[in-house]
């Protein structure tokens, strides 16, 4: 039985973060729009992001990290980032998004 590459782990974190693992992309990338969009967010707060430990990320994974800078930004808040995959960060770079997704 082969598992499916196409997996992606939420977790929250104590202060109300989220730590992905796994691959964000055109399978996964759905789970974390629902899952941003769901989190009681107010005005002010920071969103922190763990994505040490994620693998893969694709234009729609790409998508899916904008969507959530762009609903804590909406609110005035901030979107921070506690840890990134070389990779990740490498693709972050290349696009010229990178200085959206700091510490």
């Amino acid at each position: 039985m082969e598992t499916d590459p196409h997996t992606l782990d939420i977790t929250r974190l104590r202060d109300g973060g989220l730590a992905l693992s796994g691959e964000l992309d055109y399978a996964t990338a759905p789970e974390l729009t629902a899952t941003v969009a769901a989190l009681p967010l107010l005005h002010g707060d920071t969103l922190t992001l763990d994505l040490g430990q994620l693998a893969f990320c694709d234009s729609s994974g790409l998508s899916a990290l904008l969507t959530a800078y762009k609903r804590i930004t909406n609110l005035g808040g901030r979107l921070s980032v506690s840890a990134i995959d070389p990779n990740v960060a490498r693709m972050l770079t290349i696009t010229g998004l990178a200085h959206l997704f700091r510490p």
